[in-house]
């Protein structure tokens, strides 16, 4: 509020300054009425975190598909493949076969008693 009365200030001063008669009678208090009667914009910290939340959206959004995209083609360039069931059995481990093996009869022997 000081910046903009010193401004004015300045202004009036500079206008009273001016040698010319054909200046309306009053005129410096019109303007004075005039800016007091426009609504000052009184920013408050919220209004203007909420400006720049909102100034920031498209960028974010941007960056965001972007990102995607981009770890989209990552993942589907690097994608191991896939080994089949038969594979898998053949590199298995023979002593998690027999452990295997082993549980199944437990279970079984489990259910045979009952």
């Amino acid at each position: 509020m000081a910046k903009i009365d010193k401004i004015l200030e300045k202004m009036l001063t500079a206008s009273k300054e001016v040698a010319d008669d054909r200046v309306p009678y009053a005129f410096e208090k019109r303007v004075m009425a005039h800016i007091k009667d426009t609504p000052q914009m009184t920013l408050s910290m919220w209004v203007q975190w909420s400006q720049g939340l909102w100034r920031s959206v498209i960028p974010c959004v941007a960056i965001m598909i972007l990102v995607a995209v981009w770890t989209n083609t990552r993942s589907t360039s690097n994608q191991a493949t896939e080994t089949s069931p038969s594979e898998l059995i053949a590199q298995s481990d023979p002593a998690e076969d027999q452990l295997e093996t082993v549980v199944m009869l437990a279970i079984d022997s489990e259910d045979a008693d009952q």
